[in-house]
């Protein structure tokens, strides 16, 4: 019994574990079944989903906007202003003329129409047409006859878009400044590259449906097309102030055949540039013409210069605020040579009595050394730093240049002695602007600055320049006593032919030796400088004029300095500055100006100089001097009440001013002397 229990029991198990397994067996069949159905309605879903993302693919697209290309449509770049709203770069529409290959049956009349009406090289356009893609451009932005001669021509495969160009209406005007931009709108240069992000325009891209040839024909969003336009900029630049300087700038370079030049107009008091004249002069919309890559520059930022004895000024404004030297005080000249190690520092000329204030008006370069050692190196270093040597001024024009300015450190006697004088350091003509504005201010040096406001497409002010004194340099006392001397320049030294009818100005001639590029040694080219403030007693206007190897001529006095005068005599009165006196002769430099005792005795000794004459008129007309000997010329002024200041000795060759100018008496009348003269040639 027990034994028949027990069987039907191992039985009764068999049977469940066999249970067990077929049921196993049926879910792992059951389970693969509906696998394979699951993946195989995954990859209906999936199929369809790449389907109808494939057909959408093919009835619809999207328009770019702002981009370029064939269903494209350009942004308008905002346009750039100068202060007084003058438009100076704007956009406007073009035709542009694409084709699509292979929708072109007959190939060689295509090339014939196109050659015709565009004026283009047959080979050119074939080679365009024969090519593989299914879109070519023939040309971008032609003329608007051109646009419509191939319109007219209705051939098969060729269509025409609208593109805008950039456009620069002044030509020439501010070239360098401004820059360009290339066929896709894109800034290349100047303001168009400095400030690119906020001139170009948004990109927007448009949902639209094709057509069988896979054209858009509709478009399902709606389109800002106000976002397109990017955003204007005014500049500080006046187009009538940089219009006389490029103007006078080109006079001077054609007239003594220089390599190049630069002139700037700088406002002393707010830092804003007013013009910033180049020469070679530019034209942005034919920027292609130009071999030279030069000719693009703003040699006004980018380049740097060894200033000459402009620096001079630099190195009494700094003796004056840092060493306490006095208009007054004696500067010994050692008979005009001295010797430093192995180097020989000499002046053109004797000057007798020699005061600090007769360094700068008499451009001594043995007295701009005796006055930075009563700095010292240290001390002098620092001042050239204070007025902005040597660093960027931060104007924000992309490359510019921060000069030469070596450490004290590593200043020998015979460098220091020639960076006093401006050699062996170089300057910007903006940095060397911006440090004279300085001195006409009243001791602040100023950030230069060129953008005035920034707006975008819907009036919004983005940004908006304002002056920013960097550092204070220098005092307003300290300041005024080097206007003075920038002051004698003009009315009797160097500067002579800066002078200007009815204003008292003031400024600093600078003739600099250049460094041979080949020899790495000075050569025969010189930089001639001019740099002023108009006027001296109430400054307004600073300006800097630097031409690059003039000849025959090259001194500052001779070539940049009458460009000088030439802006200044425009810009005043266009600014409300009018003058106080009209007339020829040159004004008294002292006239008006406060003295302390010691400096009044400066000027009774330059009135014992002139002649106590009673029989002269208040104006006389100025003799000509030509061809007369230094002693027949002395005797000649003395009788028609004129002083004069001699260069070189024989007879004289030039004359400045002109015979038969009226002048006030007692005028002076710069005469240039040499070993003989011809009469061939005289005017």
């Amino acid at each position: 019994m027990y034994n028949q229990v027990r069987e039907d029991a191992e039985r009764q198990k068999k049977q469940n574990r066999g249970a067990w397994v077929r049921i196993i067996f049926i879910g792992i069949v059951l389970t693969a079944i509906f696998s394979v159905i699951g993946v195989h309605i995954y990859k209906l879903q999936a199929e369809e989903t790449h389907l109808q993302r494939r057909a959408e693919r093919q009835s619809t697209g999207r328009i770019t906007l702002g981009a370029g290309g064939e269903n494209e449509l350009d942004g308008h770049r905002g346009y750039i202003y100068d202060r007084q709203g003058y438009e100076l770069a704007i956009s406007v529409e073009t035709p542009s003329i694409f084709a699509h290959p292979k929708q072109i049956d007959d190939i060689e009349g295509t090339v014939l129409a196109l050659s015709k009406s565009l004026e283009m090289d047959s080979a050119e356009i074939r080679k365009k047409l024969m090519s593989e893609s299914p879109f070519v451009w023939i040309v971008r932005k032609t003329t608007p006859d051109k646009g419509a001669a191939v319109k007219a021509l209705h051939l098969k495969g060729v269509g025409m878009k609208r593109e805008s160009k950039r456009y620069y209406p002044g030509q020439e005007l501010a070239g360098q400044i401004l820059g360009f931009v290339g066929l896709d709108n894109v800034g290349l240069e100047g303001v168009e590259l400095a400030y690119d992000k906020y001139l170009r325009g948004d990109v927007l891209r448009i949902r639209g449906m094709r057509d069988s040839r896979g054209r858009v024909i509709l478009t399902s969003d709606s389109p800002r097309l106000n976002m397109l336009e990017g955003s204007s900029i005014t500049l500080t630049l006046d187009q009538y102030i940089q219009k006389i300087s490029e103007i006078a700038l080109d006079r001077t370079c054609r007239n003594f055949s220089a390599k190049a030049g630069v002139a700037v107009v700088l406002d002393p008091y707010t830092g804003e540039v007013l013009a910033m004249a180049n020469w070679p002069r530019f034209n942005p919309n034919r920027f292609n013409d130009y071999k030279n890559k030069d000719d693009m520059k703003n040699r006004a930022v980018l380049d740097a210069y060894e200033p000459g004895s402009m620096m001079k000024l630099i190195t009494y404004s700094s003796a004056v605020e840092g060493a306490h030297v006095r208009p007054t005080d004696p500067i010994s000249q050692n008979h005009g040579k001295i010797t430093i190690g192995k180097h020989t520092i000499s002046d053109t000329h004797s000057i007798p009595d020699m005061t600090a204030e007769t360094v700068v008006s008499e451009s001594s370069n043995i007295g701009a050394y005796r006055l930075a050692q009563k700095l010292g190196k240290e001390n002098f270093y620092n001042y050239l730093r204070k007025f902005g040597f040597g660093q960027r001024t931060g104007i924000n024009i992309a490359g510019e240049s921060a000069g030469i300015l070596w450490s004290y450190k590593r200043w020998q006697e015979v460098m220091f002695a020639n960076i006093a004088f401006g050699h062996g350091v170089s300057v910007s003509p903006l940095q060397i602007a911006v440090a004279v504005g300085v001195i006409a201010n009243g001791g602040k040096r100023m950030r230069p600055w060129l953008i005035k406001e920034i707006r975008d497409h819907e009036g919004n002010l983005i940004e908006k320049g304002e002056p920013k004194v960097m550092e204070e340099v220098i005092s307003e006392q300290s300041a005024a006593i080097v206007r003075r001397a920038m002051e004698r320049v003009v009315a009797e030294g160097t500067g002579m032919r800066a002078w200007v009818s009815g204003y008292r100005v003031g400024g600093k001639t600078g003739t600099a030796q250049k460094v041979d590029p080949r020899t790495h040694a000075y050569g025969n080219q010189y930089m001639a400088n001019f740099i002023g403030i108009a006027p001296i007693d109430n400054p307004n206007i600073v300006v800097v004029v630097m031409i690059d190897a003039p000849k025959p001529l090259h001194s500052g006095g001779m070539v940049a300095a009458p460009t000088f005068a030439e802006i200044v005599t425009q810009v005043l009165p266009y600014r409300g500055v009018y003058p106080k006196i009209v007339t020829d002769g040159i004004l008294d430099p002292f006239a008006g100006m406060a003295f302390t005792q010691t400096d009044k005795t400066v000027s009774d000794k330059q009135n014992q100089a002139i002649p106590n004459v009673q029989s002269c008129d208040d104006y006389v007309v100025v003799p000509d001097f030509r061809g007369k000997s230094a002693l027949n010329a002395l005797e000649t002024a003395s009788n028609a009440c004129i002083e004069i200041n001699m260069l070189n000795s024989g007879f004289v060759s030039a004359q400045w001013p002109a015979p038969g100018t009226r002048v006030s008496a007692h005028s002076r009348v710069e005469l240039t002397l040499r070993g003989n003269y011809h009469q061939k040639g005289r005017d």
